[in-house]
């Protein structure tokens, strides 16, 4: 059956419209808000560099919204500033290569919730040791090695985490 080129766009829009969306769901694990998920989606599947007035076009957004995710895109390194002979407005555009951007977002968050973690719960174990140090309770003292071994634990769990988010990343620069 022949369609009409109307029936025919409304297709191709309908496609492209059901590839972003799926790939916005994917992307929002990196832990980007629902709109810069979007607008990376829609730029990587369009794959042309873009003005903020091409991106609020295509997404039917403002052009505030679009500046304040292609910023929170350039935080992360997914996207980039570009330049093209003759256009005057800032272009921006998506970073190639899904490896790297999940490089850049996902495993890097990761990695600095863990650090951060893991100078917390290295001060506790250190505060509940030099408690230890000066109590002769003899409970106290139980109640408290008992916390430093789940302390322990935890950290061993942290460390656990960094090795893998660390091979993450060796794997994900060598794509």
């Amino acid at each position: 059956m022949i369609k009409n080129n109307t029936q025919i766009a409304n297709a191709i829009e309908e496609i492209k419209n059901n590839a972003i969306l799926n790939l916005a769901k994917l992307i929002k694990l990196y832990g980007l808000t629902p709109s810069e998920a979007r607008l990376f989606s829609m730029m990587f599947l369009e794959n042309v560099p873009m003005t903020l007035d091409d991106m609020s076009k295509s997404l039917g957004m403002s052009k505030t919204s679009m500046s304040t995710g292609i910023h929170g895109l350039l935080d992360t390194q997914m996207v980039e500033e570009t330049w093209k002979k003759g256009i005057r407005k800032d272009l921006y555009k998506t970073e190639d290569n899904l490896y790297k951007s999940f490089a850049n977002t996902f495993i890097k968050r990761w990695l600095s919730e863990i650090e951060k973690n893991q100078k917390i719960f290295y001060k506790i174990l250190n505060d509940i040791n030099s408690i230890l140090l000066q109590c002769n309770d003899k409970n106290i003292k139980t109640s408290l090695s008992n916390y430093v071994q789940k302390i322990e634990y935890i950290i061993q769990f942290y460390n656990w985490l960094e090795q893998i988010f660390k091979e993450m990343a060796s794997k994900a620069e060598k794509q």
